[in-house]
């Protein structure tokens, strides 16, 4: 199993439809490739986990890099490890103003939670605690 974790900013602010039909055609490709992971968008970040066999994942880590909608597309961790999004489908939350804070605490509760046993998993769940922060956009590209 291998795992790689990214950042990119997106070119255009992202609607609610937009990350739908993302969400949707990740769906489906990725079901059919055994690829798993979590993404998390937020004030035009994603930052995002893939996991699957590696051929499989950096193939789609080189689609994510030519896809028009993403720039500064910033690798931040490869290598085999187990996987640990094996349950997962592919989701998003899109909070209103009123509970963006809300969800960035219980987002950022769930990775005290989550099982931490790889580099890639720990790198991704800090990234995501910088870009989310107090809810503010963070300079990711310090990390």
């Amino acid at each position: 199993m291998f795992q790689l974790t990214y950042v990119s900013k997106s070119k255009s602010v992202m609607n609610f439809t937009d990350l739908n039909n993302i969400l949707e055609s990740a769906k489906i490709k990725n079901s059919t490739l055994d690829i798993t992971g979590c993404l998390v968008y937020h004030n035009s970040r994603f930052v995002q986990i893939l996991e699957g066999e590696e051929k499989e994942v950096l193939q789609l880590y080189e689609t994510i890099k030519a896809d028009e909608r993403h720039q500064d597309v910033t690798l931040l961790w490869e290598n085999n490890a187990k996987r640990n999004f094996g349950e997962w489908n592919m989701a998003f939350h899109n909070p209103n103003d009123d509970d963006v804070k809300q969800f960035v605490e219980n987002l950022i509760l769930f990775s005290d939670f989550a099982e931490k046993s790889s580099s890639a998993l720990l790198s991704f769940w800090a990234t995501v605690r910088r870009v989310l922060g107090d809810g503010k956009l963070r300079n990711v590209e310090s990390i």
